[in-house]
């Protein structure tokens, strides 16, 4: 049924009933979509591509999904953009599906969890609790990220139980969230992890040693270079080197924040200085560094937010010129 605002400039938008509530329609057919099977949803897409590469000839189409995101309001436009409308169109449900973007969504739910959930409204907690239910799904399917999806699963449950009298919304919906929780902690643990079987095909280890070095190098957790080390006594020779220690010093801090302590070694030759040492003065001191394979970018030109590897299409004729966003600085431009 259409829906009229008691302002006479907008006209209005339509709504839909469904289980959950009601929802604007454009942002249900969406969720449709969504929700399709993903087999059906191949067909569908594969179908569309074909039919568009016969129309135009090209063969390059992608859907990018964005969001205009709009930092004023006037007297005549009376809209504002909201967290919820932004997990829709940006596609997050679909995001963690990516290996690349898994990390970031789970640093924007971490963040919400942890500190806004009891301030956030039944559709905006709704949302999150489906993109962490797909988040699930996915390390389950993939076995991958199992101990951090947990950990996110433990900070879940600890936001629900410090915020059940103070939260905003029905008991209720707080109560089926609960049980959505642990629903979610049934399904990771019966997820289990097989030893790989022989197949054929290279693994880590056949790599040459300068590949490995770049590979370890650059992850975020120092923790996963130890484990990985344990898995084979020629990667545990790899990751017990000064050299990997000293790139990896140089990956994840600044050269303001190494000299903090290097100085007292400068006279000594670079061969000597224990660079282990210093990584591990320099991740007590300033933190562990945020890595992204794929972040969120606002376009300095139309304000469009999109994922900086799909791009979007940008109205303005002059280069493209973006700035990235941390997942502190996107929940920042809502408020939270």
């Amino acid at each position: 049924m259409p829906f009229l605002g008691q302002d006479w400039r907008s006209p209005g938008d339509q709504w839909v009933r469904t289980k959950e509530g009601w929802e604007r329609l454009k942002l249900w057919r969406i969720k449709v979509f969504e929700n399709l099977n993903e087999s059906i949803l191949a067909r569908l897409i594969r179908l569309a591509v074909l039919n568009f590469e016969g129309e135009n000839g090209n063969d390059q189409y992608t859907h990018q999904p964005r969001i205009h995101f709009i930092k004023t309001l006037s007297r005549e436009r009376k809209v504002v953009t909201t967290l919820s409308e932004s997990f829709i169109l940006l596609d997050m449900t679909g995001a963690v599906k990516d290996i690349r973007r898994f990390n970031y969504v789970k640093k924007i739910l971490h963040v919400l969890l942890s500190k806004s959930l009891v301030n956030m409204s039944g559709t905006s907690q709704k949302y999150i609790f489906s993109i962490l239910d797909e988040m699930v799904n996915q390390v389950v399917k993939t076995k991958n990220n199992t101990k951090a999806m947990s950990d996110l699963l433990d900070c879940a449950t600890n936001s629900l139980n410090d915020g059940r009298y103070s939260h905003i919304g029905c008991t209720t919906l707080w109560n089926k969230h609960f049980q959505a929780v642990q629903r979610m902690k049934n399904k990771l643990n019966g997820c289990k992890t097989f030893m790989r079987k022989e197949d054929g095909k290279p693994t880590i280890s056949d790599l040459p040693e300068d590949c490995i070095r770049c590979i370890l190098e650059r992850l975020a957790d120092h923790k996963d270079v130890f484990h990985t080390g344990m898995t084979k006594s020629s990667i545990f020779h790899i990751t017990e080197s000064q050299l990997i220690w000293k790139h990896m010093s140089f990956f994840h801090f600044t050269d303001r924040q190494l000299l903090t302590f290097v100085p007292d070694q400068l006279g000594v030759d670079e061969d000597f200085i224990n660079w282990k040492h210093i990584y591990r003065k320099c991740f007590l001191r300033y933190g562990r560094k945020e890595i992204y394979a794929d972040t969120l970018a606002i376009c300095l030109h139309c304000d469009n937010i999109f994922w900086k590897s799909i791009g979007h299409p940008c109205i303005s004729k002059e280069e493209p010129a973006a700035r990235i966003l941390q997942p502190e600085a996107f929940l920042k431009l809502f408020h939270f």
